[in-house]
């Protein structure tokens, strides 16, 4: 898809499995494929992330581990994490795996449902995407309930709340347990830590099932090529910078068109009006662009 090799890296652990399991070939962790990378003469080391948020092991971690692996003058790149800027990418994710469990609007209350994080910024992406489907669903906070799996002791964690064990309990009609979850494992496979959580936690008489995880959606593929390839996008900041600037001009030229003398007025006037029909659907179409 990108036209050059991409090789899978954990950033740890991953090399305690037995090769044996791994079609006897060994699992490469992060500091390896550094060490690796400078002994093969590589000027840049791209590491593109299979997280869905920003978590510290992105943030902390790897720039940590290049530079104490001693990387020479090789750079590293850190693409963005899946979520990106504002999720729009991850959104019509969830809404597909969704609609595979044979959800219907008004069947039963839907629970997006990540592993829960002590970094406030990746429990804020699970919020912002819990809000971005309610939009797109037509759905209210209480059809539509963001939760964590487990979270860490302490008031300063209690941002993971609701736990997916107190979500179950209010929950109605058939449930779905829509899944922030890349891969199975421990937590997300048919038997993990998820399922049990809703054997054990579920009311009598409530229907529930699980969703499909995102890293099994045809499309994942595409979006870690986009992540690749493109730089990251203006945040959503600038976004409202640019914006406000070009509302700005539309004001300065209708000013200066009211106080100008003619024959300026009218141009200047024009020009403010023009800029200001036109910056909706420039607004409407770079979303429809963005999410295409």
């Amino acid at each position: 898809m990108v036209g050059q090799p991409v090789l899978p890296v954990s950033v740890m652990h991953s090399d305690q499995i037995d090769p044996a399991q791994l079609d006897g070939r060994p699992a490469v962790i992060f500091e390896q494929a550094v060490r690796q990378a400078k002994a093969d003469g590589i000027d840049l080391l791209v590491a593109l992330p299979l997280f869905i948020g920003p978590s510290r092991a992105l943030t902390e971690y790897l720039p940590k581990v290049f530079v104490e692996s001693d990387p020479g003058a090789m750079k590293l790149s850190i693409r963005p994490a899946l979520f990106g800027d504002d999720g729009v990418e991850l959104l019509d994710l969830l809404v597909d795996n969704l609609k595979d469990t044979g959800w219907t609007k008004g069947a039963g209350t839907v629970l997006l449902c990540d592993h829960g994080s002590p970094i406030p910024e990746v429990t804020a992406c699970r919020d912002q995407l819990a809000e971005a489907l309610r939009q797109e669903l037509g759905l209210t906070t209480t059809d539509l309930v963001a939760c964590s799996m487990e979270r860490r002791a302490g008031a300063e964690y209690a941002f993971n709340e609701p736990l997916l064990q107190d979500a179950l309990a209010q929950a109605k009609g058939d449930a779905v347990i829509l899944m922030l979850f890349l891969l199975p494992g421990r937590h997300a496979g048919p038997d993990g830590d998820v399922a049990t959580i809703a054997k054990e936690h579920a009311p009598a008489g409530l229907r529930w099932k699980i969703s499909p995880l995102l890293g099994e959606h045809r499309y994942l593929p595409i979006l870690l090529g986009l992540r690749l390839t493109s730089g990251p996008r203006p945040p959503a900041s600038a976004r409202r910078a640019m914006t406000l600037f070009l509302l700005a001009l539309f004001l300065l030229a209708f000013l200066f068109g009211v106080f100008l003398p003619s024959p300026w007025n009218g141009t200047l006037m024009a020009i403010g009006l023009a800029l200001l029909i036109a910056l909706p659907p420039l607004l409407l179409w770079t979303r429809r662009r963005r999410r295409n």
